[in-house]
């Protein structure tokens, strides 16, 4: 706020020295047409005394000696208007991008915490284009056009003043445009607003458009779709150049409208003006030389208002969405830190149910005890809701019906943080993030290297990990590595995490029967002695479990150990007779 502060006070020095400056030139031109100026009636004081000095000391010194004095005056008059207009920029250039980073900062921290269905429901590209460009948008519009609001209203009034004590009738004329161009400014300032929103959504469309073919350019190209894609992006950025230019358009029509009503009431102070120098009783012909270039110094300050109050407009429309994320609701945090006692008792599901919105129920009326130290496994078909299982685990969403408890305690209850900090989740497909592999594996700045290697030994890394430089990055989502190593990556986060509860979704899909008979060892030891649920498909993995549920569209339908569940011959069973579950990729 300090730095806004003084930023405004040398932005009115700006207009004083600016405005001086201005001045200067009527004791310049009143000697070079040795027009005395101090015979006018009812001249402003400030007139009558500035004229009084420089005939004082044009008849001590000289006309020419006087000339140089009086434009050695108006040259630092003018040094100090441009010092003091730099140093405004200077101290407002850390405040913009102060507001930006603050908003960066904000964007980030508001991602890392909404809940998993907030993302689902938003798109990655739209989300980036807020970050990037709606911040780009506040930055170059937005607030540079508050640094013209600050500044341009200040040169307007400080203007306004002096051409009042020059000329009153002059001057009311010059003030006939405020309203006039105010209205025209209000109107077009509306459509702008408008057109500017929806280009900043189709551009966050636009950015999704690209960022999936980034993403799944081998598809494309691997069912010869380029041509389809290509279309689909054309039809966004054909949109997205249609709002542009109606926002370039509205926006560029405020400079012809402050201009031509300036030059217009321009044209008759000219006239009004030239009368009164030619009737030799109110004006010198310097004082009008010098009364027209400050008026004429109102029509910039005129345009970069009407221009700044455009730009808020723009700039105001990308805030708007801006403030979309942040005010998005952070999912409710218990207080209730987890002790060991909750976790000995273990987790409860009790007529769980969870929809990801109105019409589609994932879950309908789940009943399971997780019994603590042993493994439960989920199977089902694909889209059962096993994954939303361990969402809710993990405390991701919470239940629309039904309770999900540690102990006796609502996951709701806990402390999310402490909670998540006996978690290890291993996910279907490998999470990573281009930093170092011990970066990977600990989730922290400022690692245990010991543990790390113990992590990455556990979970049989070590063969990849040993050609690689500590410092060396994996890319992009572990794109360096391959599918089976960034899996294996990803089960050494889990050993490092050291957790009470083990999540693990489709742990070994993603590797080779090679890689997973080397990696089944390792999770066999992870998992001893901790609770752990799996889902999986392999048979090798569920008929270790001790308790195996089976979910399919949202209901559980059979639960039990592998012996029990053969024996019922129900949906488990079939599953395995028809070798669905099996031992083989």
């Amino acid at each position: 706020m300090g730095l806004v502060i003084l930023a405004a006070f040398f932005n009115l020095l700006t207009v004083v020295f600016s405005i001086g400056s201005v001045g200067s030139l009527i004791p310049i031109l009143n000697l070079i047409f040795e027009t005395p100026g101090t015979e006018l009636g009812h001249a402003a004081v400030w007139k009558a005394k500035l004229a009084a000095v420089v005939q004082a000391h044009k008849l001590e010194n000289g006309s020419l000696e006087t000339l140089k004095l009086v434009i050695l005056g108006t040259t630092i008059l003018f040094i100090l208007k441009n010092l003091s207009r730099y140093a405004a920029l200077w101290l407002m250039a850390p405040v913009r991008n102060g507001v930006v980073a603050h908003y960066k900062e904000a964007l980030h921290r508001k991602w890392l915490v909404i809940s998993l269905r907030a993302h689902g429901k938003a798109q990655k590209g739209d989300l980036l284009t807020r970050a990037t460009a709606d911040l780009n948008e506040i930055e170059w519009s937005m607030l540079k056009g508050m640094e013209g609001f600050v500044r341009d209203p200040l040169m307007i009034i400080g203007t306004l003043i002096v051409l009042f004590t020059m000329s009153p009738v002059l001057t009311g004329l010059a003030i006939a445009i405020i309203p006039i161009s105010g209205g025209l400014i209000a109107t077009v300032g509306r459509s702008l607003k408008r057109s500017a929103k929806k280009a900043q959504e189709e551009l966050g469309q636009n950015t999704s458009l690209l960022e999936e073919a980034l993403s799944n350019v081998a598809i494309v190209q691997g069912f010869v779709a380029n041509e389809a894609f290509k279309r689909r992006y054309e039809l966004s950025l054909e949109n997205w150049r249609k709002h542009m230019i109606s926002v370039f358009r509205k926006r560029d029509l405020s400079s012809p409208i402050a201009e031509i009503l300036g030059v217009g009431v321009l044209l008759v102070v000219l006239y009004l003006g030239g009368k009164e120098v030619l009737e030799g009783n109110k004006l010198t012909g310097g004082e009008l030389v010098a009364f027209i270039v400050l008026f004429y110094q109102l029509i910039p300050a005129f345009k970069n208002l009407t221009n700044a109050l455009y730009d808020i407009q723009k700039g105001n429309a990308s805030a708007n969405r801006i403030l979309e994320v942040i005010d998005m609701p952070e999912p409710k945090q218990g207080s209730v830190v987890p002790s060991k006692h909750m976790w000995s008792k273990g987790l409860c599901f009790d007529k769980v149910h969870f929809s990801y919105d109105a019409d589609v129920q994932a879950l309908k009326g789940i009943d399971i005890k997780i019994a603590p130290g042993r493994t439960t496994a989920l199977v089902g078909p694909s889209g059962g809701g096993k994954t939303t299982v361990l969402h809710l685990m993990a405390g991701f969403d919470q239940p629309s019906k039904g309770s999900v408890k540690l102990g006796d305690t609502l996951l709701e209850d806990l402390l999310l943080d402490s909670y998540r900090k006996e978690l290890g989740w291993v996910p279907q497909h490998a999470m990573l993030f281009n930093d170092t592999v011990a970066f990977n594996v600990s989730m922290s700045l400022t690692p245990d290297m010991a543990k790390v290697d113990k992590a990455l030994e556990a979970a049989q890394c070590l063969d990849f990990v040993s050609k690689l430089k500590p410092s060396a990055f994996i890319g992009e989502g572990g794109k360096n590595l391959s599918g089976g190593q960034r899996q294996r990556l990803c089960i050494a986060r889990a050993y490092y995490a050291n957790p009470t509860l083990l999540l693990l979704d489709e742990a070994t899909a993603a590797l080779d029967n090679e890689s997973e008979a080397r990696v089944q060892n390792a999770l066999e030891s992870l998992m001893k002695d901790r609770t752990t649920v799996v889902v999986a498909h392999r048979l090798s993995t569920v008929q270790r479990a001790d308790n195996i549920v089976y979910i399919d569209h949202g209901r559980l339908i059979e639960q039990g150990s592998h012996i029990e569940l053969m024996a019922k011959e129900g949906k488990y069973a079939s599953l395995v007779a028809l070798g669905i579950l099996s031992t083989e990729k």
